[in-house]
């Protein structure tokens, strides 16, 4: 029998949806089942890394398949694994030792290897699982140089794997890894359909120094993008052979170099590549020139993480320097939605609440500002605690939340004439 490495997506705890590509790769879990899910970016690359390696790949989303701990285990153990992976996340920590600890009581002499960007703010969870091995960094490259290296010796898979380990050039260490040359996504090997969309990892890192995010704990405050031509390759691909109805680009900054998205956009339309897709960024990151070029390359929506509207808020939270910032910082979202509105591409608004320096006067601000932007739609949650991240946690969570219900309840959605017309003039740009 060939050597094989089995790819898992744990499923999530009973009644939740384990989402763990959100927030950068330190997850994301939601309180029911069936909620938004991406699909599982990372894990999908490690297979495709994996099988241009050499190795038989079989591969299956547990929490797509609304699988239980006992029925992922028994897959896993059906397909005769010489290698069991599986893709963790830190906000899914309870879940991931859950189903970690039964793999390796169902296979105690097989090598299994937990990977994620977040793995290495997972003590508590390798503490609780030092059984198995924990890929800490990215772990596109490295883990198979730790499978050429390890073979199928179980006890050296245990505990945390880092690059230093491997001592040869080609290991990058953590949140330093180039994009350049990433293999593509195993897409083939998930039911992908059920995604809805698939994803492409355009950049990772943001080198802005916004206190509350997940983005830059896990992927580094170095923005790195991938070679363009890279991504308008995947981009082609992903058109001819699994033709999505979308795709979500997974930068947390897409419009970082105007430059390069200027080149990406010519790109996808030099090849006439025909997929709608979204992309997320700063206000302070667009302009007209460059959303129309986006909307001519496909761009169908853009996430902008407005956050708040407050200066106040701003500050505190990092998300800019000072009060003048912040003025700049609402021009260029006022202008982003209208560039948006005119070029017929949806625009989504995040909001958070929880962020130091709220008050009600601040939720006020901002839910008219939000008004004023017009969004397609609006998403408002409360800001998550992650490890690793500097922020102020003053502001308590049963006011946070009920002033995130507060900004809910102030948005009047479009209609659903207004947003049928909207996706009917997308699909028709991208036909011409």
């Amino acid at each position: 029998m060939n050597s094989r490495a089995v790819c898992v997506n744990p499923p999530g705890l009973p009644g939740t949806t384990a989402n763990r590509e959100g927030a950068g790769g330190m997850g994301n879990v939601y309180p029911e089942p069936g909620a938004f899910l991406y699909p599982p970016h990372t894990l999908a690359t490690v297979a495709g890394a994996l099988r241009n390696g050499g190795l038989e790949v079989v591969a299956r989303d547990g929490v797509l398949e609304g699988d239980s701990v006992d029925r992922a285990v028994a897959w896993v153990v059906s397909q005769k694994p010489t290698w069991v992976v599986a893709q963790v996340s830190w906000a899914t920590r309870e879940a991931d030792v859950a189903f970690l600890r039964a793999a390796r009581a169902a296979l105690p002499h097989t090598p299994i290897v937990a990977i994620g960007a977040s793995v290495a703010w997972m003590e508590d969870a390798r503490r609780a699982v030092p059984d198995v091995a924990w890929l800490v960094g990215e772990p596109e490259r490295t883990l198979g140089l730790f499978l050429a290296l390890f073979g199928t010796d179980s006890e050296r898979w245990r505990g945390a794997l880092s690059a230093a380990m491997l001592s040869e050039p080609r290991a990058p260490t953590q949140q330093a890894q180039s994009l350049a040359n990433l293999p593509r996504p195993a897409w083939d090997l998930f039911r992908w359909q059920g995604y809805g969309m698939l994803t492409v990892m355009g950049s990772k890192g943001c080198d802005h120094a916004c206190a509350y995010c997940p983005y830059i704990v896990a992927q580094g405050n170095r923005f790195r993008p991938r070679p363009v031509d890279e991504v308008v390759d995947e981009m082609a691909y992903l058109a001819r052979e699994f033709r999505p109805a979308r795709v979500v680009f997974r930068d947390p900054v897409f419009a970082r170099e105007r430059e390069r998205v200027l080149a990406l956009c010519e790109g996808l339309a030099r090849r006439k590549v025909r997929l709608a897709w979204e992309c997320e960024s700063r206000a302070d990151d667009l302009d007209a020139e460059l959303v129309q070029a986006m909307a001519r390359a496909g761009c169908a929506a853009v996430k902008l993480g407005l956050e708040s509207a407050d200066t106040a808020v701003l500050v505190a939270a990092r998300r800019v320097r000072d009060a003048a910032s912040a003025e700049v910082y609402r021009g260029r979202a006022l202008a982003a939605a209208a560039a948006c509105a005119r070029q017929d591409v949806a625009l989504r608004v995040f909001l958070l609440t929880g962020l130091p320096q709220e008050n009600d006067a601040a939720i006020a601000e901002t839910a008219r500002f939000v008004a004023e932007m017009r969004p397609s739609a609006l998403h408002v949650k409360v800001v998550d605690r992650y490890p690793g991240t500097s922020m102020d946690w003053a502001v308590p969570a049963e006011d946070a939340q009920r002033r995130a219900e507060v900004l809910r309840a102030s948005w009047t959605p479009p209609s659903a004439q207004a947003r049928r017309g909207l996706w009917a003039r997308v699909i028709g740009r991208l036909a011409r």
